[in-house]
């Protein structure tokens, strides 16, 4: 029996959440369930869960409050089905398409963060970059680069590029490591990453924009070399 995949597993989720929605057990400004009982009950992971609630909260379905939680937007019933159904579809694109519009976004990220970054996003750049190379050889890298590149995404202070970021980051690079294009040696990566910093901190949006396209471009070409059908095919069979 085959383990439902991590986009199938967050539908799940969704699906539930509109379920409730639906059957007066969850009403507009009511807290959502807590993310280890949900999971529990749904028999997903907590990521999935997470993820799931990232989607909401970044399609307006839900908000999330510093006191009192992640609560159900005030909206009419009929919005919320439509941009739940919206939710439920984002994870049906391909994988290069994926990858083509986290390069589009990228660049726009990394030029606004060289445009408008802050003496504290620097910090949390460097920050984010020295814990990337901490763990470049544990199981935690890919986990750690993308939060590098968040930080980027952040210091450029445009909220809806960094919020598209977050959605389709984590499925590009969960293939991007699977299929063993990580094999980049360090240095080079991390010469990459250094300079996308210092062009950054030199506010060179132009020079930061060069240097992330040459760190995506083995990312770019591996996408080019791959079908929609075969990435689909092997993640349904994902143990």
């Amino acid at each position: 029996m085959n383990t439902p995949s991590t986009s199938q597993q967050v539908d799940t989720v969704l699906k539930h959440i509109k379920d409730l929605l639906y059957s007066g057990r969850l009403e507009p400004g009511e807290r959502l369930p807590a993310e280890r009982r949900l999971a529990a009950q749904l028999n997903v992971s907590r990521a999935h869960v997470r993820t799931a609630f990232q989607k909401l909260e970044f399609y307006g379905i839900v908000k999330t409050y510093p006191q009192s939680g992640t609560v159900v937007a005030q909206e009419k019933m009929q919005v919320l089905n439509s941009l739940i159904i919206d939710a439920l579809k984002i994870d049906r694109y391909d994988f290069r398409s994926l990858v083509d519009v986290r390069i589009l976004l990228e660049i726009e990220a990394v030029k606004l963060c060289a445009r408008n970054r802050t003496d504290e996003d620097l910090a949390n750049i460097e920050a984010a970059l020295t814990e990337c190379e901490a763990f470049f050889n544990t199981d935690q890298r890919v986990n750690k680069d993308f939060a590098y590149h968040q930080a980027i995404a952040q210091g450029g202070h445009n909220p809806v590029i960094a919020s598209l970021l977050l959605i389709i980051t984590p499925d590009v690079l969960r293939y991007y490591q699977r299929y063993k294009v990580c094999s980049v040696p360090s240095q080079e990566v991390c010469f990459e990453h250094r300079g996308m910093l210092r062009f950054i901190r030199e506010r060179d949006e132009e020079g930061a924009a060069d240097m992330l396209r040459k760190h995506l471009r083995n990312l770019s070409e591996f996408s080019k070399s791959s079908t929609e059908g075969h990435f689909l095919e092997v993640d349904a069979k994902r143990p």
